[in-house]
């Protein structure tokens, strides 16, 4: 064949056969080639070197999910009795992991808000084996001031973990930041297109290997369509983003006005807590906001289910809006309690901004107030 196809072909196989016997030696010892796709794939590893060169690290390491990339993170640098320092505000499935599974493995967990810079200073300085951050936070959009964190805990020989699902690539650059490892739910931005389920850990040489290690033991691998696919959407990505941070800035704008709106999270707003950090750290504010309405839980039930153009729907980052209240999915595992602690209120309503056009956006939101 003389022409070289523009688009990567799928490799749909499982396995993969050898001239000789010391040539699948070969590839079992120095990873020389391919042999079975829960070690690797070629349509995955074409991935994985994409999301890795726009990241600015060595290598990638896909998951089938973004709940697989954390845990099989996480548990590749932990030990019995290893300490881990994570943010309170997580995505509800890593709290979940975090306080409920980490601890029956001998583990320490100590989890501290986004205001607790002191206390983060005091527990790094008790010493710790991982250090867990997620910026911009689900679903209050909290950002962290990660090199100093990292700093610190660099300096006690931790590894350093952030979820920059929320950011993407295009509005974060977690290599500059100090990170180790890098976590992204491609099911969000960077597939883009609500039909991957799909994770990645971005990270150095070394690093990888241990992953790896791990994911081809427990595996939660990537399949190769689904890579195809993540590869595909990775392509209109910045695209993508630009249009969703303008388009969330102007929703955010208008919310932040409306009179059965009590108050805001986007940090692009100068009224967020967080914008001088997020001015410095991000490129752009990314295109989930959330804001808690006038409400109890029954009216802002009302508003979700009034709304038209807006997909009363979980999941994020795509070219579709949605909206979802975080009491009834992505935060539901945790207790009131851990709900209150983390500030997700029964009035919160959370919304991943498509690419439609922002005044259709704002009108369908408007009507919707009137069954509030």
């Amino acid at each position: 064949m003389k022409g070289k196809p523009v688009i990567p072909p799928v490799y749909l196989s499982a396995t993969y056969e050898f001239e000789s016997t010391d040539e699948l030696i070969d590839v079992v010892q120095h990873h020389s080639g391919f042999i079975y796709s829960r070690w690797d794939n070629p349509t995955v590893r074409e991935t994985e070197k994409a999301l890795a060169a726009m990241e600015g690290y060595d290598e990638a390491i896909a998951f089938g999910s973004g709940m697989a990339a954390i845990t099989t993170s996480i548990l590749a640098f932990l030990d019995r009795d290893s300490r881990v320092i994570t943010v309170r505000e997580t995505y509800g499935g890593t709290f979940e992991f975090v306080h409920k599974f980490l601890p029956r493995l001998g583990i320490e967990v100590i989890d501290l808000g986004c205001d607790e810079v002191d206390g983060f200073h005091a527990e790094i300085e008790k010493g710790l084996t991982l250090l867990y951050l997620e910026t911009p936070t689900n679903p209050l959009l909290r950002i962290i001031d990660v090199k100093p964190l990292a700093e610190l805990a660099h300096a006690k020989g931790a590894v350093v973990v952030l979820d920059s699902t929320f950011a993407s690539p295009v509005n974060q650059r977690p290599v500059e930041l100090g990170v180790d490892i890098v976590i992204h739910s491609a099911t969000k931005y960077l597939g883009g297109h609500h039909d991957i389920t799909a994770g990645f850990a971005c990270c150095n040489k070394e690093d990888s290997k241990r992953i790896w290690e791990y994911r081809k033991v427990m595996g939660g691998v990537l399949d190769p369509m689904t890579a195809f696919l993540a590869l595909r959407g990775m392509k209109t990505l910045e695209l993508r983003v630009k249009r969703q941070n303008e388009t969330a800035m102007e929703v955010a704008q208008f919310l932040a006005t409306h009179e059965k709106v009590r108050i805001v999270h986007y940090p692009g707003l100068s009224t967020h807590p967080d914008h001088p950090i997020a001015k410095r750290q991000m490129k752009g504010s990314g295109g989930i906001l959330s804001f808690e309405i006038e409400a109890d839980f029954e009216g802002t039930k009302r508003f979700v289910d009034t709304l038209k153009a807006i997909k009363l729907a979980t999941s994020l980052g795509g070219v579709t809006s949605l909206a979802t209240q975080p009491v009834t999915n992505t935060h539901a595992a945790l207790s009131p309690d851990e709900r209150q602690k983390a500030g997700i209120s029964d009035s919160l309503v959370r919304i991943s901004i498509g690419l439609e056009d922002a005044g259709a956006l704002i009108d369908d939101i408007d009507q919707a107030f009137a069954a509030v």
